[in-house]
């Protein structure tokens, strides 16, 4: 019989799988990206306006502008990373049939704490990937950006929405057991 409880556990150990997937594969596949910079338009992939603000084609990049382009990225994937893999955590959760916990709570208060730190930390890698773009300019013309898009503003606001969810699951959490007290 498919019901609901049996919806969730196989739902999230679906999500689970592909946020662990995620989590692992998320620095592999930017690094070999950063490694065919030349092909980012064979695959769809859009150039970052830092290339187009620090006038540089990302075909032209030497390995070593490749390696610092990745290594602007690191934190923000780090942050993303720790995002996948406390989705996994509340996943397996609630596959062990945990839904309303303090543990549930604190982890998707985690997730959410986890959005901010990447929407903060993509603005900065943006910002030093410029900066990074531009360290072979004579001084005077290496250039500083920053730049704020709709995805880390939208990053931002799920992440506030989660953090209240998580808010709430708890406040439920505690009524519940006070409610069970009564009875």
């Amino acid at each position: 019989m498919d019901t609901p409880q049996h919806r969730i556990r196989r739902a999230s150990r679906l999500l689970r799988v592909v946020s662990l997937a995620a989590a692992l594969l998320l620095p592999v596949l930017v690094a070999y990206l950063w490694a065919h910079v030349e092909r980012w338009a064979d695959w769809g992939v859009t150039w970052s306006d830092a290339f187009r603000i620090a006038g540089v084609a990302a075909a032209d990049l030497s390995m070593s502008q490749r390696l610092l382009g990745y290594l602007t990225d690191l934190p923000a994937l780090a942050a993303g990373s720790y995002v996948f893999f406390t989705l996994a955590g509340i996943c397996r959760r609630y596959g062990n049939g945990e839904l309303f916990s303090t543990a549930v709570a604190r982890a998707y208060r985690r997730f959410a704490l986890g959005m901010l730190a990447w929407a903060g930390l993509k603005v900065l890698s943006q910002t030093l990937l410029v900066l990074a773009l531009t360290l072979d300019h004579p001084p005077g013309q290496r250039l500083l950006s920053i730049g704020i898009g709709s995805d880390s503003l939208a990053m931002v606001l799920v992440g506030l929405a989660v953090h209240l969810l998580g808010q709430v699951m708890e406040e439920g959490r505690r009524l519940q057991e006070d409610n069970a007290l009564i009875l």
